[in-house]
């Protein structure tokens, strides 16, 4: 059992009636129902390293210039691991290669203010990295575009087939050259977390539930009322759960860190009336994360009209364009 979950039971434990806890009685019949099991690896085996990376997260977005080292310790924590699950290792292992890939982009400039204003990395010409891909075109298309163009007037005089790649190939070169080359025109606008996220003895008969998290990149009209560019909106749906209570008794939060830029923050996932009001409990929030490299996590409490779970944490990536 972890620390966390330790702490948890405890918790519940030591929740009772006022006689026993005068009597200093450990438990009497009319004490609050014991606590459901703890979750273990064979049911997530996954979940250990999301329990380890999670407080990583939560670490790195206080301290965003050592934020690359502290999440690459905690992931080489699992994947240098030989006992670790392969879940474990396989999340650690997604969050080291995101983490990792573009390192220089992730150094905030001298001067960024931990958890302030985003700050680009010196260098980097702020005309040319923030805003939507249609702003970052021009710049890098004048060159990806004379090469083709040549290539592609001959080629409708001597057969008019080619004419069709040509103007496909011409936008292509664009959206690669954009800040972010994973973001075309089809690229999806939905990100699923690294790990599912589960509470035990979320259902009314004691069964658990599973959570799925996803991160939308705005501009987007989903979810609800959408994010725009340069925010990154969280949706958290409990999977087979009724309708979200009126009140939600203890917050579900997020809490995020963009590596490119050095901004990070923390918001609280609340249920929207016209996401899923009878079901499953699904919660949002919308950030203004800024553009750049993600990584979220997602934990806490979430009340739905028959119980009160408390869900085990997940993390996740999102690239904003």
């Amino acid at each position: 059992m972890s620390p966390t979950r330790k702490l948890f039971a405890n918790a519940a434990i030591a929740v009772g009636s006022s006689a026993a806890m005068l009597l200093g009685m450990t438990g009497t019949a009319n004490a609050d129902p014991v606590a459901p099991p703890p979750i273990d690896a064979t049911q997530a085996p996954g979940l250990s390293a999301v329990q380890g990376l999670s407080p990583a997260i939560q670490k790195a977005a206080a301290d965003p210039y050592n934020a690359v080292s502290t999440l690459m310790a905690a992931a080489a924590a699992f994947t240098g691991n030989a006992a670790a699950p392969g879940d474990s290792k396989n999340v650690a292992s997604a969050v080291n290669s995101f983490v990792a890939q573009p390192a220089a982009a992730h150094v905030p400039a001298p001067g960024a203010v931990p958890a302030a204003e985003a700050h680009l990395p010196a260098g980097v010409d702020p005309a040319h990295a923030v805003g939507p891909a249609q702003e970052a075109l021009p710049a890098p298309a004048p060159e990806a575009a004379p090469a083709p163009a040549p290539d592609a007037a001959p080629v409708p005089d001597a057969a008019p087939a080619p004419p069709a790649p040509a103007p496909d190939g011409a936008p292509a070169p664009a959206p690669d050259a954009a800040a972010n080359p994973q973001f075309g025109p089809d690229a999806p606008t939905t990100q699923d977390f690294l790990y599912p996220s589960i509470s035990n003895g979320c259902l009314k008969d004691g069964g658990n539930v599973l959570a799925t998290a996803i991160s939308v990149a705005g501009p987007a009209k989903i979810p609800a009322p959408g994010p725009a560019a340069g925010q990154t909106a969280y949706v958290f749906t409990a999977i087979g759960t009724p309708g979200p209570a009126a009140e939600q008794k203890l917050p579900l939060n997020v809490t995020w860190v963009n590596l490119t830029t050095g901004k990070s923050g923390s918001a609280t996932l609340t249920p929207r009336p016209d996401i899923n009001p009878d079901g499953p409990t699904t919660l949002s929030v919308i950030a203004d994360t800024g553009s750049g490299s993600i990584l979220s996590t997602i934990f806490g409490q979430v009340t739905t009209t028959e119980k009160q779970c408390q869900f085990m944490p997940t993390i996740g990536s999102t690239v904003v364009p």
